[in-house]
């Protein structure tokens, strides 16, 4: 990946406010500062949440706030009207992310780690539902994307936000809602800056290794059987033979 993303060691800011929410965690803002730097770029990023909810980002190369809900949009406007808020974040662009691209690069570098990938198969009340889970990766940002017979699949897709294992590696999980095709081919490909090209894992292939493990597992299971059985058919016999000597 061209792209290289590396949350900032001072990353999480936060501030605890009155607990008024109707399930008791109360309600909670904390914002995720981001340094993005690709080539020469260097992009500043500011994911902001409220209660648990992505609410609104900053991102340096648009120049603006973005709202992603109701309250977000409201308060989104606002801060692309204050002047002040603006010059602030072109500081702190300057600071955080242009002076230290040595520093992040180097941290980035020396703690990178490799999503591990998982397929599953899963229901829902529309049927079928596939999951394509990447684990213990490092840095954060990675891009999950569904195939179907080549082409990019966005219909049906879900993700989950990206979670963080308290390690310093993360997780993230994409579903495809799925229905089983005999031609079909479908796979998943993973991009991170760990990988030095996007890496596709087919469904298909991990489905028929997994019922073949099975099928083995099964006959070796009826072999085991079908032994005990004839040792023990053996035993019996030979018992009734020494107990009625001719």
């Amino acid at each position: 990946m061209n792209r290289f993303v590396c949350l900032l060691l001072l990353g999480l800011s936060s501030l605890s406010v009155d607990d008024c929410a109707a399930d008791g965690d109360g309600y909670f803002m904390y914002a995720d500062f981001w340094c993005a730097i690709e080539q020469t770029q260097v992009e500043y990023l500011v994911d902001w949440y409220f209660n648990k909810e992505f609410t609104m980002q900053y991102n340096s190369t648009v120049g603006n706030w973005t709202g992603f809900t109701p309250a977000g949009f409201i308060t989104a406007s606002l801060l692309n009207e204050d002047k002040q808020d603006a010059l602030q974040r072109k500081v702190e662009r300057q600071l955080i992310c242009v002076n230290n691209v040595g520093l992040i690069i180097n941290t980035t570098e020396e703690n990178i780690a490799e999503p591990s990938v998982t397929l599953a198969e899963t229901t829902n009340h529309n049927g079928t539902v596939l999951v394509c889970s990447a684990y213990d990766f490092y840095p954060r940002f990675i891009r999950v994307a569904w195939y179907q017979n080549g082409q990019e699949v966005t219909s049906g897709v879900t993700i989950s936000e990206v979670m963080t294992n308290g390690d310093w590696t993360y997780q993230v999980h994409s579903y495809l809602e799925y229905t089983p095709g005999g031609q079909d081919r479908v796979s998943c490909m993973v991009e991170h800056a760990s990988l030095r090209e996007p890496k596709i894992y087919e469904w298909g292939s991990q489905s028929e290794r997994s019922y073949l493990i099975g099928g083995v597992c099964a006959l070796l299971l009826g072999a085991v059987f079908l032994s005990v059985g004839l040792i023990q058919y053996r035993r019996k016999r030979c018992d009734a033979q020494c107990s009625n000597p001719l």
